[in-house]
């Protein structure tokens, strides 16, 4: 999500938006909805506006595009994972599902535990990517639906004082009364009854932390989530398969979890003018030789054989691959001469959040 950095010349982001991408594509908009439907993309295809990575910030941008009145694609490195019993594995019985094209895991945990529990596993396109770099490991969901798939799911607004502090220069009326509200409608935040968390099993040693904490002098609150509580409460009172009871969280659940593939790519789909590409990858971006750009992606099959190589032309095209995957990405082309106007600053200043 994004502001001015200067209210007194924030513009309507929507308008703004609208603006610029119907006045780039007006020529080359469908003429029915039904002609959006049809992927994967195709080798030569030209496409009004192409989103990479079906994340967060793809799923938004897609659904924005969308209620335009734009013809978008959206194209994920991931699989379309779908949704119901068996489409990931548990998390204690971890198999190529759960990892991005590794041969063992690479359990967060074991950072934590001191003891090595990972586990020899098939080479698939798995949900969870490991990425190491010379200081750091990056955990990154793969799939269409990003990160959503395999985080927890907390959906905290932050408290005022503090992002006025970090952010000053953004309206925060508008992002307290406008975004934060329509982000938190869109992905379904949702919170935990009170009283069941009171009564409940499965809260127990939540509840003996929060008396040990106050003891301690801390205060608690409840973390606002996209799980959906409700259906919680029904695998607790088996009267729905268990998901995150059943442990469920860091290869993807299998039920309960409004992930963005239920929430915003399902709105945009909706709309009769999304078609996303699963497990294709971009290589390259470059000026086209008549407008937009021109896209080379690789389509890969489940098990990472390259089964195809595409180049598609784009009207407009949005990073929105993770901050690990567009920052690699536009690095790239800079260093390619394929973007030579990049800044120099492109892909400096990446770091953890406690540098």
């Amino acid at each position: 999500m994004s502001a001015s950095a200067r209210p007194r010349n924030r513009f309507d982001r929507r308008t703004l938006l609208k603006g610029m991408a119907l006045g780039a594509v007006a020529s080359t908009l469908p003429t029915s909805r039904a002609s959006a439907a049809a992927g994967p993309i195709t080798d030569g295809a030209s496409v009004p506006a192409l989103v990479i990575g079906s994340g967060y910030g793809g799923a938004v941008t897609a659904l924005r595009l969308t209620r335009a009145g734009i013809s978008t694609h959206v194209v994920e490195m991931g699989r379309e994972w779908g949704t119901g019993a068996g489409t990931f594995c548990s998390t204690l019985s971890p198999d190529g599902r759960s990892y991005w094209f590794r041969h063992r895991t690479d359990q967060p945990t074991n950072y934590f535990i001191g003891s090595d529990i990972n586990r020899d596993i098939d080479y698939y396109a798995g949900v969870l990517d490991s990425e190491r770099f010379a200081t750091m490991r990056v955990y990154q969901g793969r799939g269409v639906g990003g990160g959503s798939l395999v985080n927890g799911g907390m959906a905290v607004t932050p408290t005022r004082s503090y992002f006025q502090e970090i952010l000053p220069d953004v309206d925060a009326d508008q992002m307290y009364s406008t975004y934060f509200p329509r982000a938190n409608a869109g992905l379904g935040v949702n919170n935990v009854d009170p009283a069941w968390f009171e009564s409940t099993e499965w809260y127990r040693f939540a509840r003996v932390g929060r008396d040990q904490a106050r003891q301690s002098g801390f205060t608690t609150q409840f973390v606002p989530n996209v799980y959906d509580m409700t259906y919680m409460k029904q695998e607790a009172a088996g009267a729905a398969p268990k998901s995150a009871l059943a442990g469920e969280v860091i290869y993807g659940n299998n039920f309960g979890k409004l992930s963005l593939d239920k929430t915003y790519l399902a709105a945009a789909r909706a709309t009769g003018l999304l078609t996303v590409s699963a497990l294709h990858e971009v290589t390259t971006i470059r000026p086209g030789t008549h407008g937009g750009y021109a896209v080379t992606l690789r389509q890969i099959d489940d098990h990472g054989t390259v089964v195809a190589t595409k180049t598609v032309t784009a009207q407009m095209v949005f990073l929105a691959a993770g901050s690990v995957g567009t920052s690699k990405l536009l690095v790239r082309q800079r260093a390619l001469g394929n973007l030579p106007d990049l800044p120099a600053t492109v892909g400096t200043g990446w770091a953890t959040t406690a540098t």
